[in-house]
Parts: C-alpha cells; structure tokens; sequence
C-alpha cells in the first residue's frame, strides 16, 4: 500500500496534514515528515499536542491524511507530487511504538498510529 513514490515523498521534509471529524466540525492537525515512521500500512507519530483530534476519535477513528514533495516526479513526469491517504486512527501511550519514538522524542506523550486503508496519488 506505501507505494516506492509516497517513501521517496516521505523522505522530503514536508507537512502532514490530518483530518478527523470533529464533533461539529473537521478537525486538522499538522506534522513534519522527518516525524512519521513507516511501518507496513501505518504511519507511527510521536504526539506533543493533538489535543483536538485525540478528542475527535474517540468519536469516529477515520483519518484523511495528505503528504507531498515538489522533489519527487509525480504523475505527468514533472516534479512535484502529493497523495491523499485514508485510513484508522488511534493514540496510545503504551506499547514498543511509544516506547520508541519517546526514546527519540522526549516530549512525546503518546503516539498517533494511523493504519492506511487507501493511497491515492493526486498529482
């Protein structure tokens, strides 16, 4: 599902932008590239804030999620290129996950574990 283009666009210093349901409204939050670390289907992120989606899930755990690089070739052979990502979302502060990136990242208090679901290159 982590396509070679969305790792190569994931090796670029970009923003991540996600999207949960909000109780009235959607929810974003935003995150660095060099945060996320792939894993099979997921991306594992150490969490300092994400107060508000944190709240939104425990409501409905769909994410939307978009990356980009205008340093990757995208579809019509021209740099640039981004991607729409769908999936499950959950926060944790247990686990070898959280352990890790808080060994990383000290200020992390919990991680955002989002298992993807649907990858679509938009460009």
């Amino acid at each position: 599902m982590i396509s070679d283009t969305l790792k190569r666009v994931m090796q670029k210093e970009g923003v991540v932008a996600i999207v949960a349901q909000g109780k009235d409204f959607p929810c974003v939050v935003n995150t660095w590239h060099s945060y996320v670390r792939l894993s099979d289907n997921s991306f594992i992120i150490p969490v300092g804030g994400m107060h508000s989606i944190e709240e939104a899930l425990t409501r409905d755990n769909r994410v939307l999620v978009t990356v980009g690089s205008k340093e990757v070739e995208g579809l019509h052979h021209h740099m640039g290129t981004g991607f729409l990502l769908r999936g499950n979302a959950h926060m944790s502060q247990e686990g070898d996950a959280y352990a890790s990136m808080k060994e990383t990242y000290p200020w992390a208090r919990a991680v955002l574990e989002i298992n993807l679901t649907e990858t679509t290159q938009t460009v």
